[in-house]
């Protein structure tokens, strides 16, 4: 239904529109207030924006870091090396290590396990045989090349054995 079809004068429809145009004007105004403060919450929870100098400041304080580190790293590995140098191993070792904060620990144990490894591996060769005597059935299947070699090692054995 339409107001020109409630047969009203002309004062009465002037009223009813001003009504109506007053209660539309209270449900925009709320409506504006309320999503001005919706906006002012969300603007809260917004990172700011950073300005050129504080962008400027952050890297260089990342770059010193950075450097703070690396110069750290080096001076830890200058001092494994050093150890290591003190407790008979190779000092190129250091490069590889990364011990804790106790390095003397760290470098003992090193020691310890290589020292056992070469004990127990690195001083025997892999074809020894042990107190295996030359017979001259064994001198008879050499070849040139290990006769020439005996030759040179021990030329009382190779004189005994060619005869």
């Amino acid at each position: 239904m339409t107001i020109e079809e409630m047969n009203l004068t002309e004062e009465q429809t002037a009223a009813v529109q001003k009504l109506i145009q007053s209660e539309t004007d209270k449900v925009r105004t709320d409506y504006s207030n309320k999503l001005r403060a919706a906006n002012d919450e969300l603007n809260k929870y917004k990172p700011q924006e950073k300005s050129d100098t504080e962008i400027a400041l952050e890297e260089r304080l990342a770059q010193l870091e950075a450097r703070e580190a690396e110069i750290a790293a080096k001076e830890k590995t200058q001092q494994i090396s050093a150890k290591l140098k003190d407790a008979g191993l190779p000092a190129e070792l250091s490069q590889y290590l990364s011990l804790g904060d106790n390095i003397d620990e760290g470098i003992n144990q090193i020691s310890t396990a290589l020292g056992g490894f070469f004990l127990a591996n690195g001083n025997k060769p892999g074809n020894h045989q042990t107190n295996a005597g030359l017979t001259k059935a064994d001198f008879a299947k050499m070849g040139y090349a290990e006769r020439a070699r005996l030759y040179q090692e021990n030329p009382q054995l190779y004189q005994a054995l060619s005869r």
